[in-house]
């Protein structure tokens, strides 16, 4: 569950959650069977909540869940491909620490 201090708890396993997108002050929340929800809550807020070992902010509007990520595309469009079929873009300036954190969380990335 994401706790927000504060705030009105959000009924939602972390693990269902497959990416979040930031909408301005709000988020949008995809989960694994198709479901979205809109909280009333910045990014960066529910950033601080998610395990660092499984989530990852790909772009300053896009935090994925690992967990979920089907493939990279390492060309020059730089993209990475959930589960769900969709297709997210990696931001230039957050591409080689996500190769690094790939290489660190997935072993056969040596």
């Amino acid at each position: 569950m994401i706790n927000l201090p504060d705030k009105e708890l959000i009924v939602k396993q972390i693990e269902s959650l497959v990416y979040l997108e930031s909408l301005g002050k709000k988020t949008k929340t995809v989960c694994c069977e198709g479901t979205e929800y809109i909280l009333k809550e910045r990014l960066a807020n529910l950033e601080e909540t998610l395990p660092d070992d499984r989530f990852f902010r790909i772009h300053k509007s896009i935090i994925i869940n690992t967990d979920y990520l089907q493939g990279v595309n390492i060309n020059s469009n730089k993209t990475v491909l959930l589960q769900n079929g969709v297709e997210l873009n990696i931001s230039h300036r957050k591409y080689n620490d996500f190769i690094k954190y790939l290489k660190c969380r997935f072993n056969f990335w040596q």
